[in-house]
């Protein structure tokens, strides 16, 4: 045989090994459902501890790096519906004491949420970050997805955005979600979902 024919065979042996155990991308399309809505995001009983992390090097007292951890109440309303507990963890960065932003993720814990008329327990997850142009005002912008389900959850895929506006008399915390029934999505954090009842 000669070295183009073996280094033909190879080929086609290693592209036939790629190709075994690979799922058919159609099993995923079969009884799958989608749906689309909006809703809102509510807070109450929060409450921050901060951490200094830096003094920014400055002889400024009002610039620093701090990490605030929040816990609190949470409900939602509209396509996701349910009251459970929140948990953030937000880096804020006032270095430059005119500018402060923040990044931080949100674990918002359900015992019982309720998404399209389904009902379980559920982990949602909120990444995202923020700004405050200026005192008592804060903009922030995020993405939002499921990160595991128990019950009539289970195996749940949803993600979405969430935009909120906090200032004098507003707190708007508004969200846009796509879920997704029946396929097999796995984003590996089923072990958040451990400690929820029904699990």
């Amino acid at each position: 045989m000669t070295t183009s024919n073996v280094l033909r065979v190879v080929a086609i042996a290693l592209t036939a090994l790629t190709l075994v155990g690979q799922r058919d991308a159609a099993a995923d399309k079969t009884n799958v459902e989608e749906f689309y809505g909006t809703g809102f995001r509510a807070v109450s009983g929060v409450v921050a501890v901060n951490e200094t992390l830096s003094d920014c090097g400055d002889a400024d007292a009002s610039s620093n790096v701090i990490l605030q951890t929040t816990t609190g109440s949470v409900t939602y309303t509209g396509i996701l519906e349910g009251t459970g507990q929140l948990l953030t963890k937000t880096l804020i960065n006032r270095c430059v004491p005119s500018q402060p932003h923040n990044t931080f993720r949100v674990l918002d814990s359900f015992e019982s949420l309720t998404v399209d008329g389904r009902t379980g327990g559920a982990v949602v997850e909120i990444v995202g970050h923020g700004r405050a142009p200026v005192t008592g005002v804060n903009i922030n912008e995020s993405t939002v997805r499921i990160v595991c389900g128990t019950g009539e959850l289970k195996g749940v895929h949803a993600e979405g955005t969430l935009t909120t506006s906090i200032g004098p008399g507003v707190d708007v915390r508004a969200m846009q979600v796509w879920v997704h029934f029946g396929h097999n999505h796995d984003v590996g954090f089923d072990f958040l979902c451990e400690a929820l009842d029904g699990n």
